[in-house]
């Protein structure tokens, strides 16, 4: 089976969608699938394009100007790829919901897509988080178009099908497998706290860090070695909230490659994952898989990666998240031990290969009954 992909989410940096399409394609490859990637420059060290070595430009003035270009061919020549109709089944990964392919669509040709997220619009301790505007209707849009319809958890797949009308049945839901290198050797260069809670990914919106961090600042100045530990660069809003809040010494802001993170997670006391939505809540399992304690929310998809090996909170709650954090710290051993080594064997159940071969079905099947419909 040919397979033709979307070279757009690849123009993107280092970010979640780009690791999960990248580890989709090279476990689909391992399946035997055949990928045709028209990609002349990626943005990340995920994967590469066929012109990589260009990627030298982007540290001259104006190489923004031709690598930008060569985004745009890349397009190009994907829209032509579309229109020739090689290819068993189009799978396509804009995340704005781009259309304009349809444009170029054999009338018998089938096109698959993985729904991560419905950007519902939640209502949060502050007031609405992610308004959805115009991209759901533009996710309505495509999903009533497509043949084939994936999304990445139960929950996802509700949600969906309540924006756009689609029976649940016409959704196949593939959770997605755990994506981090946990074989990676840890880092011996990070000067970490001795013990520290552990903040992965983006800190906006939904996924509540403010909160979390008042919730907890009695416990951080009450105990002097316990400091929070977050993955990206501080912003001069978020040191502001610190310091108003007293707690800027408190908290450590580190940028984190895969071998990082893997080291941040067998250290931590525990992952403090307190959001409000998910389409899924890949750190969690992340966390699970290295021994590392989970604090989360018990909303959205989160029950289903984290099962009955985390420690649940009410995201809007301060007393729920301050109750669980003191929880842990005062944990026996023996009990900790337990929780973790149940996460560990429910994580090592979500695997790459498990989410691709699932991939690979669902597109067998889109592709029959695309061939199916041709022949009535």
């Amino acid at each position: 089976m040919k397979v033709l992909i979307d070279p757009e989410i690849f123009f993107y940096g280092r970010c979640g969608m780009v690791r999960y399409y990248s580890r989709l394609i090279k476990e689909l490859k391992n399946e035997g699938l055949t990928i045709d990637i028209p990609l002349l420059l990626s943005e990340s060290d995920f994967i590469n394009g066929s012109l990589q070595p260009l990627q030298w430009f982007r540290k001259i003035p104006g190489g923004r100007y031709i690598t930008n270009r060569l985004n745009t061919l890349s397009k190009k020549i994907y829209y032509r790829k579309i229109q020739k109709g090689n290819y068993d089944i189009l799978f396509i990964n804009s995340p704005v919901f781009e259309d304009r392919f349809l444009d170029y669509m054999p009338a018998h040709k089938p096109f698959a897509m993985v729904v991560h997220d419905t950007m519902r619009c939640v209502l949060g301790p502050d007031g609405l988080f992610d308004p959805s505007g115009s991209n759901a209707d533009k996710l309505a849009y495509l999903t009533h178009r497509a043949s084939g319809v994936i999304s990445i958890s139960h929950t996802t797949c509700k949600d969906l099908a309540d924006l756009t009308g689609l029976s649940e049945t016409d959704i196949t839901t593939i959770h997605t497998g755990n994506l981090l290198n946990t074989e990676l050797e840890t880092s011996n260069n990070l000067s970490l706290p001795s013990q520290y809670l552990l903040f992965v990914g983006d800190r906006t919106g939904r996924k509540n860090f403010k909160l979390f961090i008042s919730a907890i600042t009695d416990i951080l100045q009450a105990q002097l070695e316990l400091h929070v530990v977050c993955t990206g660069p501080c912003n001069k809003w978020e040191y502001d909230m610190l310091c108003k809040l007293q707690v800027a010494d408190k908290v450590q802001f580190i940028e984190a490659n895969d071998q990082v993170l893997v080291s941040l997670y067998k250290n931590a006391k525990a992952l403090i994952y307190p959001s409000i939505y998910e389409g899924y809540g890949l750190p969690v399992l992340e966390a699970m898989s290295l021994g590392c304690p989970v604090i989360t929310s018990r909303l959205s998809s989160i029950p289903e990666v984290g099962k009955d090996a985390v420690i649940y909170i009410d995201p809007y709650q301060k007393i729920s998240i301050a109750t669980a954090v003191n929880q842990v710290l005062h944990a026996e051993k023996s009990w900790l031990s337990d929780l973790t080594d149940k996460a560990m064997q429910i994580a090592m159940q979500q695997t790459p290969q498990k989410m691709a071969s699932l991939f690979k079905t669902a597109f067998e099947t889109v592709v029959q009954n695309s061939y199916k419909k041709s022949k009535a």
